[in-house]
């Protein structure tokens, strides 16, 4: 017996429509995704923080990470209190992480040669090696220092005031190299 031409479906066109539906229903549910809470202490030296643009960065369709940029008010300040929320999707070598957002810092002409090498070496006792879904914070309470997390446990902080900018910048300078994250965190 055979089928009337509208019910037979070419195994490959059944197998797109499934995996179009697959795809729709992770992205409902990465868009739907509630926020991690940020360790106490940031909570408690901002009050009224909260998540305001959420982002995710592939490179060749493969996530490498999820970041949230928290702020307290309304719209994002580099002078308000802000943290940013990063979940690596692989895991990655501290010094890996360094080169890259020095490397960053540098083509945006954030600091100069000899606070880039200042920076580098305050970055090894503050950014850890990272795991796929850790949670790493960037912390920045004040105009005068950086605070890094790791799981929930601070490692380390960094008293200069322009190196918060300088780090946020590797995301969201307007020059940056991440401009789907930049307008995703900065909701534009």
């Amino acid at each position: 017996m055979r089928l009337p031409m509208a019910s037979r479906i070419h195994p490959r066109a059944a197998s797109i429509r499934l995996a179009t539906i697959l795809l729709i229903l992770i992205s409902a549910a990465y868009a739907r995704a509630s926020h991690r809470p940020l360790p106490p202490p940031v909570v408690s030296k901002a009050p009224g923080i909260h998540p305001f643009g959420k982002g995710r960065h592939t490179l060749w369709g493969i996530r490498m990470y999820d970041a949230t940029l928290w702020i307290v008010g309304p719209q994002w300040s580099a002078a308000a209190p802000q943290a940013l929320d990063i979940e690596p999707g692989r895991d990655v070598p501290a010094d890996t992480l360094i080169k890259n957002a020095i490397a960053e810092m540098r083509d945006l002409k954030v600091g100069d040669e000899g606070k880039l090498r200042i920076w580098q070496g305050e970055m090894k006792s503050v950014i850890p090696n990272v795991r796929q879904g850790d949670q790493i914070v960037i912390f920045c309470p004040d105009n005068n220092r950086t605070i890094g997390y790791s799981n929930g446990s601070k490692t380390g902080e960094i008293s200069d005031p322009s190196f918060c900018p300088a780090i946020m910048s590797v995301w969201l300078h307007p020059q940056t190299k991440h401009q789907s994250m930049r307008k995703s965190l900065l909701r534009q």
